[in-house]
């Protein structure tokens, strides 16, 4: 992906040094309609970045860089209708983009994605963005789609995505899904499921995130696989969330390992969480 979005870069790079200027959100929508394939994935780059610099400049109190002007999102709406399904990449950034501008097509066409065939999505990358964005979202109407995803899915990480889609998403019907996919054979599935309940306030995953405190456990599925957990950064970074869950949770039976870890645990940076973690405990 970084070369990818490098290459993207570079492209804008040099049409902007052709034009002179960079194109406003409208004038990207219409290149992502009418350009060629190059020229598609630099405009739909680009919009992606305006916006995102959009939301930025509204946190910070200040004006939009780049003003939505009145025919952008009919074009928007019109690019989604006439770009193929075919073309899933493309229509994804549409959706999302559709979704942030609270656009009422949004959330129904990021749920349309999630069914793209397998074949027009052999690594899962559309279905898993469209799921996380619908997450990141906290719609209602993807409470249904997440919780099949989760507990029929046969793809490990569409049904891990879907555990932490649901950490956002409204609905008693969600946390029982979670709490079942507890039980589920890959420490992936169990640990999202866990930390989404933990955000939730529900302690039912609290085991689970004792358990990945344990660094034998991250040792123990890289035996298995090695191509899990073969970077200690992501090893570190789980434990961390797991500390920070549990300091969510306050319960008194985790204080103790919290204590254990925060003394004398290897990891500075997990040492370190475990000390803020303490701070704020009850």
């Amino acid at each position: 992906p970084a070369v990818i979005v490098g290459a993207i870069i570079l492209v804008f790079l040099f049409f902007g040094a052709i034009t002179g200027r960079e194109a406003s959100l409208s004038e990207n929508v219409d290149r992502v309609v009418h350009g060629g394939q190059a020229e598609r994935k630099q405009a739909a780059f680009n919009m992606v970045r305006q916006i995102a610099e959009n939301r930025q400049a509204l946190t910070e109190g200040r004006s939009s860089p780049w003003p939505v002007e009145p025919d952008f999102l009919p074009k928007l709406r019109q690019a989604w209708s006439s770009t193929s399904a075919g073309d899933p990449y493309i229509r994804l950034v549409l959706a999302s983009l559709l979704a942030q501008l609270d656009d009422p097509d949004g959330v129904p066409n990021l749920l349309a994605l999630l069914d793209t065939q397998p074949s027009d999505d052999s690594d899962g990358s559309i279905r898993f963005n469209a799921l996380a964005n619908l997450g990141a979202l906290g719609d209602p109407r993807a409470e249904a789609p997440a919780i099949r995803i989760l507990q029929q899915g046969d793809d490990p990480g569409l049904r891990a995505v879907a555990a932490i889609a649901l950490q956002r998403i409204p609905g008693e019907a969600g946390a029982i899904a979670l709490r079942g996919a507890l039980e589920d054979p890959l420490l992936e599935v169990r640990a999202n499921a866990a930390l989404a309940l933990a955000m939730r306030g529900d302690p039912a995953g609290a085991s689970v995130l004792r358990d990945l405190l344990d660094p034998a456990l991250y040792a123990a599925e890289h035996g298995r696989d090695g191509a899990k957990f073969a970077q200690a950064r992501l090893i570190r970074d789980s434990r961390v969330s797991a500390i920070q869950a549990l300091s969510r949770l306050h319960r008194v039976e985790d204080r103790a390992e919290i204590e254990r870890v925060a003394a004398k645990d290897d990891d500075l940076t997990v040492r370190e969480a475990g000390m803020r973690a303490l701070e704020s405990w009850p």
